[in-house]
């Protein structure tokens, strides 16, 4: 169900069978709202024995439900807003009135079935959804007790009172839950470090690589001899600020990873290796502004059609080897040796990128 005022949930109980769950979580207990005002009416004309002038709407009632839940099967609810959830307690509610009316026996013990109708609005209707149907509900209400005496609206103003704060509480604690949910996710994702994707986050955007995508290898120069010499501490204040700096060089649809120690992996998805070329030229100006004290090299590998992205980073480290052994401080795009492509440097000046460098 898509509604963009409710925070993602997770996977509905399997306790009923998958079909039960089409159209998702919020439809799937909305039928079992409707199962709930068709089993009262069902016990009525089972266990009470109404008069039988009140048959039909007793009847009518139920052929109503096992259209209206097969109906909920058929519906495209996922093009809809949240708010058309409204319907599963509005109509249930209104289902108890009928059959209250003709078994006035059960108006008093059907009140509880109102509190389950605010519990579904805090779960799954959109914000400040328990308001929009409590018109409905107090209308219901009235309706199943058959009176209205001064008494009677006194104690629906605590009623009506209680069934919003229930929605609003329930709403606020499956709302802290998806939030640590979702902290707890991207806990499992992202280095803590450097703020980037870690190996498990790495391999997920891994996945979204099209030939054509730029996958860049860039490990830091000297990197140990950085915690040897001045401590772990300022290592790992290069190792963050590196990150932040990589990460401001990002566009929206571009992913990066610390994949190892001092070494990150970037998926660019541009189509063609002069983006590459431009970022590690924009990253490398920008950790010089920093005076982090540290350089980095770089591999470069354009995803070739037909090579699958683990063959591509295998490229990159190959470049960025071919920089290390150059004399680091450098970028390398990796060729394709089988076709007699040669790696070739990237000249930190964009003017020259005509003139790059091959390697023996």
């Amino acid at each position: 169900m898509a509604n963009p005022d409710s925070p993602a949930r997770p996977a509905p109980s399997r306790a009923l069978p998958g079909w039960w769950w089409r159209g998702g979580e919020a439809v799937g207990y909305g039928r079992l709202l409707g199962l709930g005002s068709l089993l009262a009416t069902a016990l009525a004309l089972a266990l009470l024995h109404p008069p039988t002038v009140h048959w039909p709407a007793l009847a009518g009632v139920v052929a109503f439900h096992l259209v209206a839940v097969w109906l909920s099967f058929a519906l495209p609810w996922h093009r809809w807003s949240g708010w058309a959830l409204l319907a599963f307690p509005v109509v249930s509610m209104g289902a108890l009135v009928v059959v209250t009316r003709a078994v006035p026996e059960l108006a008093g013990v059907l009140v509880g079935f109102f509190v389950l109708c605010f519990a579904y609005a805090g779960l799954f209707l959109p914000r400040r959804g328990g308001w929009v149907l409590l018109p409905a509900a107090l209308a219901a209400y009235f309706g199943t007790l058959g009176q209205l005496t001064s008494a009677l609206v006194v104690r629906t103003l605590f009623v009506a009172l209680a069934w919003l704060v229930l929605a609003e509480l329930l709403r606020r604690l499956q709302t802290r839950q998806v939030a640590l949910i979702d902290q707890l996710r991207a806990d499992n994702l992202i280095d803590p470090l450097t703020g980037l994707a870690n190996r498990r986050g790495q391999a997920r955007f891994l996945t979204e690589a099209e030939a054509g995508d730029v996958l860049i290898v860039l490990d830091l120069d000297h990197f140990k001899q950085i915690n040897d010499e001045l401590g772990h501490a300022v290592g790992d204040h290069v190792l963050a600020t590196f990150g932040g700096l990589l990460q401001q060089q990002l566009r929206t649809r571009d992913r990066a990873a610390r994949s190892g120690g001092e070494e990150m992996l970037v998926l660019l998805r541009c189509g063609e290796t002069r983006c590459g070329e431009e970022l590690v030229r924009r990253l490398r100006d920008a950790v010089a502004r920093e005076q982090l004290g540290v350089t980095f090299s770089a591999g470069l590998a354009q995803l070739r059609p037909g090579q699958t992205t683990e063959q591509a980073i295998i490229d990159a480290d190959r470049a960025t080897y071919c920089a290390k052994h150059a004399g680091r401080d450098q970028a390398w795009i990796a060729g394709d040796p089988r076709n007699g492509i040669p790696d070739v440097r990237v000249p930190w000046d964009a003017a020259s990128s005509t003139g790059l460098a091959v390697t023996r």
